[in-house]
């Protein structure tokens, strides 16, 4: 009897203990809150940017509740066309499109990843916030994570209408600045070499470590991502178009796209397809850009082996979109 009133007692000491230890480390502890704020960790942040995430992303669901969405536009993938588009139904529909002005800070440091942050969330809800940026994880910044929209296209149509678009600009005119400081700051051999002479004399501009934009842009801001070659950053740029993308759209199937985005963020873009109709004619013809000209075989060939993980993102990319769009009753 008494080995069993101490082997009792030793039940209740060790119930109590750990109740005890479970109780100080847990989140909504005070003593474990203050050494997460020792430690640089906020755990209200945390929280909720854990809050905010889903997994992977049901393609056949809607998000008229989403408030927040950032379109990281790729370059030369029909971007103007969209934001011309959100533009107008912003007044249409009520919300609120921030037009970002830096056009050419694609990777952030620590500090310009908590400046973009802060600004992005200075926009008043709801709204959908426009810059050229890779993506970027706001749970590593201890914040909600925002839902993200993309459009993508052959990735070697847009190195090339990129390429042309540098040196000629676009029929609308004026030139983009881009076309500007191209220009300015390069010689007169690079501003006349053809796309076919960039690729078979291996130019930077066709071989360089951004050639591979498409992946780079969906990786993100984490060191993996900064090799032009890493398998890692091809597998990361995938999981994140997973968790975070609402729809990433084929610039040539513009009007799918459209008519996704009006099913599953009608509180953004209900009416978009029938304002398209309206716009197509004229922007499509003022986006067209000048001199473009088609690579030869042989240089398509080359790129393509070249850009792999852009095409294989690509494809990943093709299916996961006319899989939404078959989900979605979209035809």
């Amino acid at each position: 009897m008494r080995k069993r009133g101490i082997f009792a007692a030793f039940l209740v000491v060790g119930f109590v203990v750990g109740w005890g230890v479970l109780t100080l480390y847990s989140p909504h502890h005070a003593t474990y809150a203050i050494g997460l704020q020792k430690a640089g960790r906020h755990p209200r942040s945390r929280l909720k940017g854990r809050r905010g995430h889903t997994g992977t992303l049901k393609l056949s669901r809607e998000y008229p509740h989403v408030r927040e969405v950032l379109y990281n536009r790729l370059p030369k993938c029909g971007s103007t066309s969209l934001k011309a588009l959100t533009r107008r139904l912003a007044k249409k529909n009520h919300f609120h499109f921030k037009e970002s002005n830096i056009w050419d800070q694609f990777q952030l440091n620590q500090t310009g990843l908590k400046a973009f942050a802060e600004d992005f969330y200075t926009v008043p809800s709801p709204f959908i916030y426009e810059r050229h940026v890779y993506f970027v994880d706001f749970e590593q910044l201890g914040l909600k994570s925002p839902k993200y929209i993309n459009l993508v296209r052959d990735p070697l149509d847009r190195i090339v209408s990129s390429f042309h678009f540098m040196r000629y600009g676009r029929k609308g005119g004026p030139n983009h600045i881009v076309t500007r400081l191209f220009n300015k700051y390069h010689n007169e051999t690079d501003r006349n070499q053809t796309f076919d002479s960039c690729v078979l004399n291996r130019s930077k501009e066709c071989w360089g470590p951004r050639v591979n934009l498409m992946t780079h842009f969906f990786c993100g801001q984490d060191p993996v991502c900064r090799d032009p070659e890493s398998i890692k950053a091809l597998d990361k740029a995938k999981e994140n178009i997973r968790r975070h993308y609402l729809v990433v759209g084929l610039l040539e199937d513009f009007n799918g796209f459209l008519k996704v985005l009006s099913k599953i963020l009608p509180q953004f873009y209900r009416g978009v397809t029938d304002l398209w109709k309206d716009l197509a004619p004229n922007v499509q013809e003022a986006q067209k850009t000048v001199r473009k000209q088609p690579p030869s075989p042989l240089a398509q060939k080359l790129m393509q082996q070249r850009m792999y993980m852009d095409y294989e993102l690509y494809t990943f990319i093709q299916d996961r979109f006319r899989r939404q769009k078959l989900e979605l009753g979209i035809h």
